[in-house]
């Protein structure tokens, strides 16, 4: 989410700084077959192609790696700096507004990524991507849910308003999951671990991970005068078919955001 000054300023009590993050494990626990660790990033489409922004994920060697506010630069940026690791990548621009595009970076064959277009009260179009991992396929929601901004243009007002808009979005592409396959949700929520999409899918039976590891750390931030905004809108969801090993947030880079990072385990019965 890419704001302006006035962004959430009537909310500057919430600006509070969490604990310092957690860094990644060694990525030796990586040679355990069944583990995987996902990184998703909103690297905002201003910054678009800086190498910053790539530097900011090279240490933590992801084996899948999902970007929203993708562009072409973005695309060839990532491309040049992670592509040798992640062989296997889908980039779409953003069709109408700057901020829609979405990006996939594997370790792995992907084998199919379908385009869900937003319902009604959504602005950004998610994914469903299917790779081809050790130990059979998995399949990755990768969101980038509506921004608390109201149709007249408030971020104010739609900061209340928007919430249903959220969830019925979830619910939406919830519904074009393919069920019989191990499932892992992630991106830019635009909300907290309170919100209504994020409760979907934990109603649902899916792990948070960032609640479970990282609580209190912000993903999002933003200078509104002498004060930085701080709010957790990024998350890593996983069904019950995976174990979450650790996770965190990576504070790099200039986005707005930071990267997220989670390593799953396969719960093998």
């Amino acid at each position: 989410m890419k704001q302006s000054h006035g962004l959430f300023a009537v909310f500057a009590l919430a600006a509070c700084s969490g604990p310092t993050s957690m860094k990644p494990p060694p990525r030796h626990d990586a040679r355990v077959p069944e583990r995987i660790r996902v990184v998703s990033y909103n690297v905002n489409f201003g910054l678009a192609g800086e190498r910053g922004e790539v530097d900011a994920v090279v240490p933590l060697d992801p084996d899948i790696l999902l970007i929203q506010e993708s562009n072409d630069a973005w695309r060839d940026a990532f491309v040049a700096g992670l592509g040798t690791k992640l062989p296997e990548h889908r980039f779409t621009p953003p069709p109408d507004m700057p901020a829609g595009g979405m990006g996939v970076m594997s370790r792995w064959p992907i084998t199919s990524v379908e385009e869900l277009p937003p319902p009604q009260g959504g602005l950004f179009f998610a994914w469903r991507v299917v790779i081809d991992a050790p130990g059979g396929a998995i399949q990755v929601l990768a969101l980038h849910l509506r921004p608390p901004m109201s149709d007249g243009g408030s971020w104010v007002v739609g900061y209340f308003s928007t919430r249903g808009d959220r969830e019925r979005e979830a619910a939406v592409h919830a519904e074009a999951l393919d069920h019989s396959l191990p499932t892992i949700v992630c991106g830019d929520f635009n909300e907290e671990s309170d919100g209504g999409a994020v409760k979907l899918f934990v109603r649902r039976g899916f792990g948070d991970a960032l609640a479970q590891f990282a609580p209190r750390t912000r993903t999002w931030h933003w200078d509104v005068g002498p004060t930085t905004l701080k709010f957790q809108l990024d998350h890593l969801l996983y069904d019950s078919r995976f174990s979450a090993v650790a996770a965190g947030v990576a504070e790099a880079g200039r986005s707005d955001h930071f990267p997220i990072w989670v390593d799953l385990e396969r719960i093998t019965r």
